[in-house]
């Protein structure tokens, strides 16, 4: 089972994520957005919208540094250890409970505004309820539990990127952190199927877009 689910899922999920952003990319380009709402039900929107997507902004950077920087480098800047510990329990109890009521109200705005509902597929709720479960179980982690298993996925978790997994490392890991693991690899498999893809949109032609020449509207013109 541990290779199942530590070993061989991680790579499934992987591979659907990118898999997945490529062919809509090149498939349905038309496609590639977030499939806004705004105009159904704008003011209930402003405050979970704003909640949801800076807190999983930070949330996902949060991850990558604290789970894929090599050890090493976090002693070189004295990140390591304890300090690793509390940082990243400090990060999780203002952000956990950020995603938790971002997502939170989305949900409830798709489920109970109408007009929200008839433009809602059923990913929309699936992904949303994946991101509140992990959401509990990442808040669970930091106010409740406070397991020292960072190093442990931190050390899975880069295994993995560098396709040298070891699915043993996940054995002592609590299972509300394996479930926290094996939801988020679910997400990333969802990406390329639902709204989150526009989180991968980088929008470098506005740089170079060309400026907005105004002319004065003069009274005799």
């Amino acid at each position: 089972m541990d290779l199942l689910l530590f070993g061989v899922y991680p790579y499934v999920c992987l591979t659907l994520f990118t898999a997945g952003l490529i062919f809509r990319y090149v498939a349905t380009p038309g496609e590639w957005n977030a499939r806004s709402s705004n105009l159904f039900a704008k003011k209930s929107l402003v405050a979970g919208s704003f909640l949801f997507h800076y807190a999983i902004i930070f949330t996902f950077f949060g991850h990558v540094v604290g789970l894929l920087v090599p050890v090493a480098l976090l002693r070189m800047a004295d990140f390591a250890g304890q300090v690793h510990f509390e940082v990243a329990t400090m990060c999780g109890r203002i952000l956990a409970p950020c995603v938790f009521a971002g997502a939170g109200i989305l949900l409830l705005r798709r489920l109970c505004n109408r007009n929200v509902w008839a433009s809602t597929v059923p990913m929309d709720i699936v992904v949303l309820v994946f991101i509140l479960l992990q959401a509990c179980t990442g808040g669970y982690q930091d106010f409740t539990a406070h397991e020292d298993v960072l190093p442990i996925i931190g050390a899975w978790a880069r295994g993995i990127v560098t396709c040298q997994p070891d699915p043993a490392l996940m054995r002592g890991v609590p299972w509300f952190m394996q479930m926290h693991v094996i939801c988020g690899l679910a997400i990333f498999a969802m990406v390329p199927f639902s709204r989150l893809v526009h989180f991968f949109s980088l929008p470098l032609t506005w740089f170079a877009r060309p400026f907005i020449v105004y002319r004065r509207r003069y009274d005799n013109a």
